[in-house]
């Protein structure tokens, strides 16, 4: 009898403890029940930029020119708020009243915090969902080369309305961002590809723009 208690106490142990070490090895201390921790990525994991220019240097003087010519550059009254956590630039760059030159606006929405990626993920969202109902998404992808991640996404307005806009998404490290170009499709001379160039380029300076 003693040797068979002996068996199955020996077939417990080699079932739920016997190499308790090695099954230790592939899992994190403290997680309930010995599972694994989710891991979070964090800004930490990437650049942690401290420095951010005035809003309206953040895209080169020559870009501008050549993606949105004509356009005079407005600095948001977010643009100097500075806070332990969080830096916010959000300039736009738009036609003169009464210019002729059809409607065009170029923006940018930067923020510098640990919540990087969430904004992300919200601001994609939004760029696909917020304005379905009027207008077409004509073009949605993720970008290679351009921060840690990015997404493109274009759009035109429904009729009776002409306008189109290209906005790509950007977060590397701990600064997220978006630039968009709003434009006419009958007046501007621009299409979907020259629209999306024109807010990577522009995007390209504002990262280059961080330190």
């Amino acid at each position: 009898m003693a040797l068979a208690v002996a068996a199955i106490v020996g077939v417990v142990i080699a079932m739920s403890g016997g190499d308790g070490e090695s099954a230790a090895e592939g899992k994190q201390s403290g997680a309930p029940g010995g599972a694994a921790e989710p891991q979070v990525p964090t800004a930490a994991a990437g650049k942690s930029f401290t420095k951010v220019p005035e809003g309206c240097r953040l895209i080169k003087a020559s870009t501008i020119a050549r993606i949105a010519p004509g356009t005079e550059c407005k600095p948001s009254q977010f643009d100097n708020a500075t806070m332990a956590a969080m830096i916010t630039r959000m300039p736009s760059w738009d036609m003169p009243f009464g210019s002729g030159g059809g409607s065009l606006s170029l923006d940018v929405n930067l923020t510098v915090s640990p919540s990087a990626s969430g904004m992300f993920d919200v601001h994609k969202k939004s760029a696909l969902e917020a304005l379905k109902k009027v207008r077409t998404i004509t073009d949605s992808r993720s970008l290679g080369g351009l921060g840690e991640d990015a997404y493109v996404v274009h759009g035109v307005d429904k009729d009776p309305f002409d306008l189109a806009e290209a906005q790509v998404i950007v977060r590397e490290g701990n600064a997220e961002f978006t630039v968009s170009l709003t434009y006419d499709t009958k007046d501007s001379g621009r299409n979907q590809q020259q629209a999306e160039d024109a807010v990577v380029a522009a995007a390209r300076d504002v990262l280059g723009s961080l330190s």
